[in-house]
This record gives C-alpha cells, sequence and structure tokens, in this order.
C-alpha cells in the first residue's frame, strides 16, 4: 500500500490566479521538479528541500542574522549584503525567524492537505461563480504523486475541481490514475520543446517520456478533452520554424484542441540570485514571431490559442 506523507512542503499558495486554469482559481505550487529549465520562472521549486532567500530591500543592515548564526553561515558585505555559505548552512532558520525586517526567509512550508485546503475552501465562492477551483503545480506534481491523489479525493469532497500542472516527466500510470478523477478538469501539460536535443541542452532530461505520456493522456478520449497545452516560447531555442511546425504537427495528430503560449520573461533571475545562484537571460520573441506562431496554429492546425503571462 503506497504511504500518502501527512505533509509536504509547498512553495506559494497564490490566490485568485486567473491564468493557471479556466476561472478564478487557488495555485498550490509544491517544492520539487526533476527538470532544470534554465529559463525557469520559479527556480526556488527545483529542490524539494527548504532553501533559503533573501529579499535584499527589506535587509536594514543590523546584521544580527551573522550574529546569531549557530554555523556561522552568514556574512554581511559592503558588496553583496547578506551571504549564506551553502556548505556551513544546516537550514536551521534561526536567522530567518529572527529577521523582523524579513529580508531572509524560508523556501517552502510544510502543508497538510487539511492546511492546504483551509486556504482554498476560503474562495470557494469565486470558484463556483466562475468555474474556477484549485490548480495543482510545481515543481513536478508526479514527484508527490500520493499526495497529490489524496489532495485531489479531499478536494472533490468539498466540491472543489482541480486543474493538474504537469511536466509529464513521472510514471505513467500515476500520471493517468490521477488524470482520470472525476474532479480533475483540465491538465495544463508543459511542452518546452520537441526536439530531444534541444530538451535536453535546456531542461536536463529528454522529453521522449514527456512525449509518450502526453500521447497516452490523448488515446484517451476521457482525458484528451481536458489537456491544454502550455508552450513557453524562448526566442532562438524554442521557437525556431522546424520545432514549431514538427509540434503543431504532433498536436494535429493527437487531437489537441487548445494551447497556451507563454512568451518568456526573466522574472526568474531576482529569485536564482536571491538564492545564491545565477541564471541565463534569454530573450523573448519578437511581436512579430509571437503573432506568427499564433496564426499559424490556428489556420494550419486549427487551435484555439491563448497567450499569457505578458509581464
Amino acid at each position: 500500500m503506497s504511504h500518502v506523507p501527512e505533509s509536504l512542503l509547498v512553495g506559494n499558495l497564490q490566490k485568485f490566479s486567473v491564468e493557471d486554469g479556466p476561472g478564478i482559481r487557488t495555485t498550490i505550487f509544491l517544492k520539487g521538479c526533476p527538470l532544470s529549465c534554465k529559463w525557469c520562472h520559479n527556480p526556488e521549486l527545483i529542490d524539494p528541500q527548504q532553501q533559503l532567500i533573501r529579499s535584499p530591500n527589506n535587509c536594514i543592515g543590523c546584521g544580527y542574522c551573522a550574529k546569531i548564526c549557530p554555523q556561522e553561515a552568514v556574512t554581511i558585505t559592503p558588496e553583496k549584503g547578506v551571504v549564506i555559505d551553502s556548505a556551513k548552512c544546516d537550514m536551521c532558520l534561526v536567522c530567518a525567524d529572527e529577521c523582523y525586517a524579513q529580508a531572509l526567509r524560508p523556501v517552502g512550508k510544510a502543508m497538510t492537505i487539511e492546511e492546504i485546503l483551509r486556504v482554498a475552501e476560503q474562495d470557494k465562492g469565486f470558484y463556483d461563480n466562475t468555474g474556477g477551483g484549485i490548480t495543482i503545480s510545481g515543481g513536478e506534481i508526479l514527484m508527490h504523486r500520493e499526495f497529490v491523489s489524496e489532495l485531489i479525493d479531499e478536494a472533490g469532497l468539498r466540491g472543489i475541481n482541480v486543474c493538474l500542472d504537469t511536466s509529464g516527466f513521472g510514471d505513467s500510470q500515476a500520471l493517468m490514475e490521477i488524470a482520470l478523477k472525476e474532479n480533475v478538469t483540465n491538465i495544463l501539460y508543459d511542452m518546452k520543446s520537441i526536439d530531444d536535443e534541444v530538451h535536453r541542452a535546456y531542461t536536463g532530461v529528454s522529453n521522449q517520456l514527456i512525449i509518450d505520456n502526453l500521447k497516452m493522456l490523448a488515446a484517451d478520449i476521457r482525458t484528451r478533452e481536458k489537456l491544454i497545452m502550455r508552450m513557453p516560447l524562448i526566442r532562438g531555442v524554442n521557437d525556431t520554424e522546424d520545432i514549431i511546425t514538427r509540434t503543431g504537427e504532433l498536436y494535429r495528430r493527437i487531437g489537441i484542441k487548445l494551447v497556451n503560449l507563454l512568451p518568456y520573461h526573466n522574472l526568474g533571475i531576482s529569485k536564482k540570485r536571491n538564492m545564491g545562484g545565477v541564471q541565463e537571460e534569454f530573450e523573448q520573441p519578437t511581436e512579430a514571431r509571437i503573432s506568427e506562431i499564433e496564426i499559424y496554429f490556428k489556420n494550419e492546425i486549427n487551435l484555439k490559442v491563448e497567450i499569457l503571462g505578458r509581464v
């Protein structure tokens, strides 16, 4: 018998989401992802463990965090402000707990299913009036399949529908089992690149399992009608004529009806920097190129197209 964890690290609970499925939704961002997309706009969700993130604009320079750190992992420098030595830090969180300016805070709060749904239920009236519900996202939900399955079931008992957001990189049987649940109304399925070489270079993994799982969902009418494809658009990476054409041909063959295009933005760069890392900056496709892709999917593939995430 599978074991359902009592709690799971939640990176964020975003209320009033309007681009994570139909209607007004509460999006639950779980920590942990097997992909390492170089443009990831939520890099704090890749590591399944709790992490520290800095908010430099909040720092008042008091130095108390460095003074009280039991491991002497925190230093203050004129150039960089608060610097955390990850080799010394044991995530005791004393620095974050004592920072009243909230310049240091943990990413990832352990929450039970009951605690998650208690927050989600606060907006049930909005869900009912708009066709919304909760969206379970990540990270990657298939890393936490037992917890996610139980969360879906408990939401159903409370009359809340569920939208899944997945890269499709995970166990096929688990994906089908949760996709078939009655109160799962939509599946946001991320397709980074149909080209395996490009996919490996920019996400760290092959796309073969992702495509196989997509074909599996599309082959069953019960799950095909729930699919909404999502495609980030990164200039010079996955907006090329070859990749767009091959993607469109795949969608046509398997019966996809709706695609969300998400032009690149660089909001992940500051998050990565505030965790002590560096993220490469890419370019957004031109408006003309976005329009060309939209027209191709609409006119040649007969898809409904939504362009989301403009910032």
